[in-house]
This record gives structure tokens, sequence and C-alpha cells, in this order.
């Protein structure tokens, strides 16, 4: 039970691990570091509600995102710029099912963002 209580370091370490795996655009193509960037957020999220003993009804972009605000204050424009991207793969429905390459600006912003809820994970957690 113990460790239980301290899944939200197991969450944040995670999504630094993710981010680091990112790393260059010469390493991997587009989609697997969306996908990278895309787990980096879901881990710092959920470090942030498991810190918090809550838990997102999904791991969409959108449910994580609303998650969150029911703890901490998220900025609207930062709230805007990550769910903007949530569409480049919506693999979670069998019916909507579609994947598509995110554009290197693209991935500058999202990475830029997830950073910025990275400082908030790191800054809520420790």
């Amino acid at each position: 039970m113990a460790n239980k209580k301290l899944n939200w370091k197991n969450w944040l370490q995670e999504g630094d691990q993710y981010m680091k795996a990112y790393g260059t655009k010469n390493l991997f193509g587009p989609e697997i570091r969306y996908n990278l960037v895309s787990m980096s957020f879901e881990a710092y999220t959920m470090a942030i509600l498991d810190f918090h003993n809550s838990l997102p009804e999904n791991h969409t972009y959108s449910d994580l995102m609303y998650a969150l605000e029911t703890v901490i204050p998220i900025d609207k424009i930062l709230k805007n710029r990550i769910l903007k991207y949530e569409n480049i793969q919506s693999i979670c429905s069998i019916e909507k099912y579609h994947t598509t390459a995110p554009t290197e600006d693209e991935l500058i912003d999202l990475k830029g963002a997830v950073i910025e809820i990275s400082t908030l994970a790191h800054a809520t957690c420790n």
C-alpha cells in the first residue's frame, strides 16, 4: 500500500523518460515523436492527478486536460495549444480510427506545450 501512494513519482519519471526519448527529429519520424510527446503529456498529467488522488475518465487529450483542470488551474491558451493536436491520431474508437503525420511545426508547438505541463507537474509534485 505504501508504494501506491508514490505512483505520482513513477508517472513523473515516465514523463521525463518519454520526453528524453523524443530526442532530435533525426532519430524518429514524426508519428513516433508525436506518440512520445503524447505519452509524456499523459504521464505528467497522471503524476499531477495521482498526487491529488484523482483520475481522468479516459486518456484522450480532452479527458486528461479536463481532469487536470479539476485539481490545478490551467492557462486557457496552454489548454487550447494541446487540445488542437488531439485529432492527429484518433485511435481509441474503432469507428473513428485515423492517423495523420504531424508537421514539424505542430510537433515543435506540442512539445513546447507539454514542456509547460512538465514544469507544472514538477512544481506541483515536488
